[in-house]
């Protein structure tokens, strides 16, 4: 009989869900088991970033998900132990299991080594632990901490007293991967942020009625990349030069009323493009004050608050460059009763 580490197999499927099983002999399952992961994953991003999704649905399917993870742990050392022979579990069960040891100082920085009673290393590795907390910056040490786990959980697996069927190759192996476990949430956020979507806080009254301070948006930054900015989009904008000039520095959001090339002006309480004027459902009050006319640049935009009265945009300090826009503000998801498009 081939028999099979269920810790190992533990192991394998904390790094990657599925892949425990696999090792077990159980193929099948084990496709079955990335298959529903992989699906619950993308099911929750998409729930959670398409316009008409809802938070809570995306939690829910997110919290399943976890679920499943769990659930793909136990079921990963069952696998294993069901294709070993009684003489080899016998074995395992009477002797300290080093891959057990392994993954109990993965769950916690040096607990392995209580597990197989040498606890000044479990001290040793706790005080390694603040000293590189305190030495390095938050940043830095983020980065560190998750090698410094890796370094410590692969000492354990090699202090464990045992000699059965014991791999250094392997035992390298998954210390060198989870680290990388423990990066890709923060890369994900990261790429994700950069080039897909992102989060903002909305701090003042300037987008009432539209938007109400406290409110959390989703930033679409993907589609700019392809397509230009609509008159009526709402936009997230690093601060022009004559912004900071003044001295801003925050980004600000805003709702594009010019497109480049157009003629604006503000007069008797209406916005007119070219001459026109501009229907407006969405705005608190109508402006109280004259502005332009004006033309919009060429690569730039003119851009207004809803709060007209109560707004400081482009009537203010000028128009915005092509290049300072980060995004399009389309979905709200909090609070919750009013979460959906914008």
């Amino acid at each position: 009989m081939n028999n099979k580490e269920p810790w190992l197999a533990v192991l394998l499927s904390y790094l990657f869900p599925g892949i425990g099983q696999i090792y077990s002999g159980k193929k099948l399952r084990g496709a079955i088991v990335i298959s529903i992961i992989f699906f619950l994953n993308a099911l929750a991003f998409w729930e959670m970033f398409r316009a008409e999704g809802k938070l809570e649905n995306a939690l829910f399917i997110a919290l399943l998900g976890i679920v499943i993870l769990v659930w793909n742990v136990f079921d990963a050392h069952k696998t294993a132990r069901k294709r070993n022979s009684e003489e080899f579990e016998n074995a395992r069960k009477n002797s300290k299991d080093p891959w057990l040891t392994m993954f109990l100082s993965n769950i916690f920085y040096g607990l392995g080594y209580i597990y197989i009673g040498k606890w000044w290393l479990t001290i040793l590795a706790a005080i390694a632990l603040i000293i590189l907390s305190h030495i390095f910056p938050e940043i830095l040490s983020s980065l560190i901490i998750p090698i410094f786990a890796a370094i410590v959980a692969y000492l354990s697996y090699r202090a464990t007293p045992v000699n059965r069927e014991i791999s250094k190759r392997l035992a390298i192996l998954i210390a060198s991967l989870l680290p990388i476990i423990n990066y890709l949430p923060w890369i994900f956020i990261i790429l994700t942020r950069s080039f897909i979507v992102e989060t903002r806080y909305i701090p003042s009254s300037a987008m009432r009625p539209t938007l109400e301070v406290k409110d959390r948006l989703i930033i679409d930054r993907y589609n700019y990349r392809f397509s230009k900015p609509q008159r009526g989009d709402i936009i997230v904008f690093s601060p022009t030069e004559e912004l900071t000039k003044m001295g801003h520095q925050a980004d600000f959001l805003k709702r594009v009323i010019g497109l480049p090339g157009e003629k604006i002006e503000i007069k008797q309480k209406k916005v007119y493009i070219n001459d026109r004027p501009l229907a407006e459902e969405y705005i608190l009050a109508p402006p109280g004050y004259r502005f332009g006319p004006v033309i919009v640049p060429e690569d730039e935009y003119f851009v207004l608050g809803d709060n007209r009265n109560n707004s400081y945009d482009s009537h203010v300090w000028g128009f915005v460059p092509r290049q300072n826009i980060i995004g399009k503000a389309y979905k709200r998801y909090w609070p919750l009763k009013s979460q959906g498009p914008i």
